[in-house]
């Protein structure tokens, strides 16, 4: 009896776990490329969201991290206020809540967000988002309205406050959610490489409640979330790998104890994800080796065009940087990422002393694709699609492995292309067949022709002897009748 009532128990918590969510809602797909903002005419890279009624539109950055969908406020680039850098065209788009019918302050709000590091202050409110699918750029997009929503308005601090806020208490997350507009707190990203620091022309995109089924391929990689983190999502890291293009075969590892003159190899390290910086943050050993190895320098503030500290390499290198988790998943940094241009790199400088945690950034995630379901705490990281054909929005349900989308399988033959060379060999064939019974027919019939025209001139020739001997007529004609005694049936042929 005690067997039973378990089972019953467990039953009824299954049910109740699976019901919760509808996973017949599709998701929301919001894309990330370079659009107009409110309040300035210069494109800036970010996700295509609007705010306020009538609508002010944004391109807001996401952040992994924060949950607090933020902007700026029209003062914001005021010189008392900030010390961002372009300010007027870094902040991806103001907000006037002035001019939106439906913004209400909110001055009993207590901000989620901590450890902001005071990046910048604000004033909380309610107003209306606007999440925008926009799956082609020359096409028209369509909404998703998300009214009442908590937001942010940033009035001054040292950043740019343009973010959509998809950490673990995500407010927007939380209102899709509860309002019945996705399936669960799902949620997934590709950063992509077309905004500045990047400098790569590929898109990205935001998907509510799914996932971009085309935007990944390969297996998919399961974490458990930390929690207690402000970057909730991390992974370990086991080895970190340079392969030189010229040399493929001579592989460098910044954990190679003998190769860098170490005590002993290094340990595994823990690395959270975040969107909040580009360059990533390695352990001041790694940092070490990686500059020996390249012979990479620290730039000076004033030569930092970037401020974010990140190497500069003294020679060009066309190689790659492949970093390895302890699941064996292999993240490749491609030559273009690990050096720019200016032959800069995407490795932050770090001191010895430095306590912050380590960071798989931006320059990480413009490889992979990005799944974070927030209400089972897990998350999934498999290899992005850089540039894919299709946008396949896909309802990602909590709990739920995501999937890759697979084209239709074609057998070893189609593959190899040997049904071709079947096929074009019977075609081949049968041209050569009906060429060859078509030139048997012309030869049959004009041996005939030449047969008849012989026994014909035969004929002709006997005929005429038998005319002359004969003196018999070739025409001969005959009398008609009478006129008057012609029948009407009577015709001369």
């Amino acid at each position: 009896m005690a067997s039973f009532v378990l089972y019953l128990s467990a039953t009824v918590l299954f049910a109740q776990s699976t019901v919760a969510f509808d996973c017949s809602k599709p998701p929301v797909y919001v894309d990330i490329h370079k659009r107009a903002v409110h309040g300035t005419d210069v494109f800036q890279y970010g996700s295509f969201i609007g705010v306020g009624s009538p609508a002010q539109n944004q391109s807001l950055w996401p952040s992994i991290s924060q949950n607090h969908t933020s902007f700026a406020a029209s003062d914001y680039c005021d010189s008392s206020n900030t010390t961002l850098k372009d300010c007027p065209i870094s902040t991806r788009g103001n907000f006037d809540r002035d001019l939106s019918q439906s913004f209400r302050e909110n001055k009993d709000f207590k901000a989620l967000d901590k450890n902001r590091n005071e990046t910048f202050d604000g004033i909380f409110g309610q107003d209306d988002i606007h999440l925008y699918t926009h799956y082609f750029e020359t096409d028209g997009a369509s909404q998703t309205l998300v009214t009442n929503s908590t937001i942010e308005v940033a009035q001054s601090g040292k950043i740019s406050p343009g973010i959509v806020g998809m950490g673990q208490a995500s407010t927007l997350l939380r209102d899709l959610a509860d309002r019945g507009m996705i399936a669960g707190r799902t949620y997934s990203l590709y950063i992509g490489q077309g905004f500045p620091r990047a400098g790569g022309a590929v898109n990205g995109s935001n998907t509510f409640g799914g996932y971009d089924a085309g935007r990944f391929k390969g297996p998919v990689h399961k974490y458990p979330m930390k929690i207690s983190n402000v970057n909730a999502m991390s992974v370990r890291v086991k080895d970190i790998v340079i392969t030189d293009s010229k040399s493929p075969n001579s592989n460098v590892s910044l954990f190679d104890a003998q190769k860098f003159n170490m005590k002993s190899r290094p340990e595994n390290f823990e690395a959270e994800l975040t969107t909040d910086q580009y360059p990533l943050s390695l352990p001041y050993q790694i940092t070490q080796n990686f500059m020996s190895h390249f012979g990479a320098e620290v730039q000076e503030d004033k030569d930092d065009p970037w401020q974010d500290q990140s190497l500069k390499l003294k020679n060009p290198f066309n190689g790659t940087l492949s970093i390895v988790l302890d699941d064996d998943f292999v993240i490749t940094l491609p030559p273009e990422v690990l050096m720019n241009a200016s032959n800069i790199t995407p490795i932050q400088k770090r001191d010895e002393n430095d306590t912050r945690p380590f960071y798989l950034s931006s320059a990480f995630l413009g490889q992979v694709y990005l799944m974070a379901d927030y209400d089972s705490y897990t998350f999934f990281l498999a290899q992005a699609v850089q540039k894919n054909n299709a946008v396949m929005p896909t309802t990602f349900c909590p709990k739920a492995v995501p999937e890759a989308y697979e084209g239709p399988k074609q057998s070893a033959w189609v593959q190899q292309g040997l049904i071709g060379a079947v096929i074009g060999g019977i075609l081949g064939g049968m041209g050569i067949a009906i060429c060859g019974y078509c030139l048997f027919l012309g030869l049959k019939r004009r041996r005939a022709e030449k047969k008849l025209e012989k026994e014909m001139a035969a004929l002709e020739k006997g005929k005429s002897a038998k005319f002359v001997q004969m003196e018999v007529d070739d025409s001969p004609e005959f009398d008609p009748p009478p006129k008057t005694a012609t029948p009407f049936f009577w015709k001369k042929r």
